[in-house]
């Protein structure tokens, strides 16, 4: 498959870049930390100017006629940079969910989209915490046959502890009045279940890579017996499983765009094949990172473990490993192509 990536797709991926470097920085997530309000409503206005949120919607419909693979490029610069606003929950759901609503949900939320840059939460069983009820107009919730959307005045909620404190998760109680409904569930259900597992996927591998990146520069400074840390041969060796875990992940995650995109009937295979090579990546980047620094790695000074922290938490959301693996397995053994040296999932 051919991974070479156009002008435009790689000048909005810049564009994102240049704009989370100025605006998302470690001191402005700390600021959201000490706040308890990590959703910065500034930033998420830019945001939605830059056209991200809407960035797959043709031009006649608002949007920027891009496709799924830019969109996972400008999602892994979000997790480069800490991102706490759920851009990738929301661009899913304005991208490629709306289209497939009933027209009474639809038309409820398309009004709440209408009236400004708005946010609206999404919960499912893969990712049961809604993220920023308090900032939300409302919530498209996911059960295991049908699903409801919600206005916020119609919710009973309470906000539940994250091990990031970036992602502020609630836990619905209640459900006073709901738009309720099942159909096109089967299609909606694989739609919001593939798509937030790229875009998690694209978050994790993100983070990964800003996590070595701090790693290999703390590693060049910090010095003990008089050298570099980073010159010792165990630390070397650390860092370098982790470029490569990272390395082998990137053509996973953009197989699976690239398979939403052209509508592959294996794209459910593709996105949880992506979420668990990146989330395993992730993994050993937390675990390495954290190495090379030491104890200080865990210190509110020290950068590494805001990105640490938000991989944790995402490594479950949108199915953990085990959830990918059944699926990675039930798909396999369902094929109907027969397995051999040529054969790829």
């Amino acid at each position: 498959m051919n991974f070479n990536f156009t002008e435009d797709q790689l000048q909005f991926k810049d564009a994102v870049k240049s704009f989370l470097a100025d605006e998302c920085t470690p001191k402005s997530i700390r600021d959201g930390w000490s706040a308890n309000n990590s959703f910065n409503q500034n930033r998420w206005d830019n945001i939605a100017e830059l056209g991200v949120l809407s960035s797959n919607l043709s031009e006649e419909d608002g949007g920027l006629g891009m496709d799924q693979v830019a969109l996972t490029l400008m999602v892994e610069e979000m997790g480069y940079a800490g991102l706490p606003e759920p851009v990738a929950e929301q661009t899913f759901l304005i991208n490629d969910l709306m289209p497939l609503l009933p027209g009474n949900i639809k038309n409820e939320v398309d009004a709440i989209y209408q009236s400004g840059n708005q946010y609206i939460a999404v919960a499912h069983p893969l990712s049961p915490n809604p993220l920023f009820l308090n900032n939300a107009e409302g919530l498209l919730l996911f059960n295991h046959d049908s699903y409801q959307f919600i206005l916020k005045e119609d919710l009973d909620f309470q906000p539940l502890a994250s091990n990031d404190p970036s992602r502020e998760l609630s836990i619905v109680n209640k459900v006073n009045k709901s738009i309720s409904s099942s159909k096109n569930f089967d299609v909606l259900n694989s739609a919001v279940s593939s798509r937030g597992s790229l875009m998690t996927a694209a978050l994790l591998i993100g983070l990964a890579q800003k996590m070595l990146d701090l790693s290999s520069a703390y590693a060049v400074d910090r010095t003990q017996f008089g050298k570099p840390i980073g010159s010792f041969q165990a630390v070397k060796h650390m860092l370098a499983d982790v470029a490569v875990a990272i390395e082998f992940a990137k053509p996973a995650i953009y197989r699976a765009a690239y398979s939403l995109s052209d509508q592959n009937p294996k794209s459910v295979l593709h996105c949880s094949h992506a979420k668990y090579m990146t989330a395993r990546a992730a993994e050993l980047a937390c675990k390495n990172s954290i190495q090379a620094h030491g104890a200080m790695g865990y210190t509110w000074e020290m950068d590494l473990h805001i990105y640490m922290r938000k991989a944790w938490s995402l490594m479950a959301c949108w199915g953990n490993e085990d959830k990918q693996q059944d699926t990675i397995y039930k798909t396999l053994t369902s094929s109907k192509d027969e397995l051999g040296v040529l054969y790829t999932f």
